[in-house]
């Protein structure tokens, strides 16, 4: 005579499960309608490559707000160059090499495929909707490029993807929390300065940086979503995190 054994689920478990089950459904909507808006925009620019209604305007307007006050324009400026090619890798590598020197595996992977997937769906939608880069309309074009197209932003979905990322990771830890400020300090102004720094170039429009955020947010919400679920599947993880919060 055989017997089954029926597992019950303890209250504690119970609430965890649910509460896991409704951040994964706010996860999958989000990621649905960033993706839904730029897919739109990826459309409607690669059906009219030229400046949208508003680019020019508001374009002309941000560099000459910031134009006459060099100090401002350099600072800002100056975050453009951390996501050219090679810094960008070296951040990355550096990043990665902490986490995994830390034993937070999945941090550093996530982290690494986050990045990865970002930068390569920004460049083929680059390929595909090809839009020109600006000209003319009286802006100021610090350096004429012609080997890559203007839609989406790539510095754009690299640094709300990437840095974002990075930002989340400094909220998971209570070691050494004062000196993280400075840190977080830095990210959170390289995400909101990085849109302006290009379009302030002349490098990119204004619905470039736009579609550089949609593109940017949508993996930066993946990678929080496969991080949360990875954890959630792998409790050791889970305690091992627990434990650099405390």
């Amino acid at each position: 005579m055989s017997t089954t054994r029926v597992r019950v689920a303890r209250p504690g478990q119970e609430r965890t499960s649910r509460s896991f089950a409704r951040r994964h459904a706010a996860f999958a909507g989000g990621e649905l309608v960033v993706l839904l808006a730029a897919l739109a925009l990826a459309v409607i620019v690669r059906r009219h490559p030229g400046p949208l209604p508003g680019d020019v305007g508001v374009a002309l307007g941000l560099q000459h707000f910031l134009l006459p006050h060099h100090w401002l324009a350099s600072l800002v400026d100056a975050v453009s160059a951390i996501n050219w090619p090679v810094p960008s890798a070296i951040v990355v590598a550096g990043v990665v090499g902490l986490l995994v020197t830390l034993r937070r595996w999945l941090a550093a992977g996530t982290a690494l495929l986050t990045s990865a997937l970002a930068d390569a769906s920004s460049y083929i939608t680059n390929e595909i909707v090809r839009r020109p880069r600006p000209s003319d309309h009286g802006l100021h074009i610090l350096h004429v490029i012609t080997t890559y197209f203007s839609f989406p932003s790539g510095h754009v979905v690299h640094a709300v993807a990437f840095f974002g990322f990075v930002l989340f990771l400094t909220w998971q830890t209570r070691r050494l929390a004062p000196l993280l400020w400075p840190v977080r300090a830095v990210l959170i102004a390289v995400i909101a300065l990085m849109g302006p720094s290009r379009v302030l170039e002349g490098e990119h429009w204004p619905s470039d940086v736009l579609g550089g955020l949609l593109f940017g947010a949508f993996w930066l919400i993946l990678g929080l979503h496969l991080y949360t679920w990875a954890g959630h599947r792998r409790p050791r993880d889970r305690r091992r995190a627990a434990r650099t919060r405390s």
